[in-house]
């Protein structure tokens, strides 16, 4: 706890990332094509970002 408050690096963002490909993977169960599941992961990302 006392590292949290003194440091200040933070893994909100892998966090955030993990929650968003979970997310998917519950979208997208029953397709079999991990190909798909992992281009729609890059598009979220991107689009998350302002990029796309």
């Amino acid at each position: 706890i006392t590292n949290a408050i003194e440091l200040s690096y933070s893994n909100a963002k892998l966090e955030a990332t993990n929650k968003l490909i979970k997310d998917i993977k519950r979208q997208a169960f029953g397709f079999r094509n991990f190909k798909n599941f992992k281009t729609k992961i890059y598009i979220a990302l991107n689009s998350e970002k302002g990029w796309g």
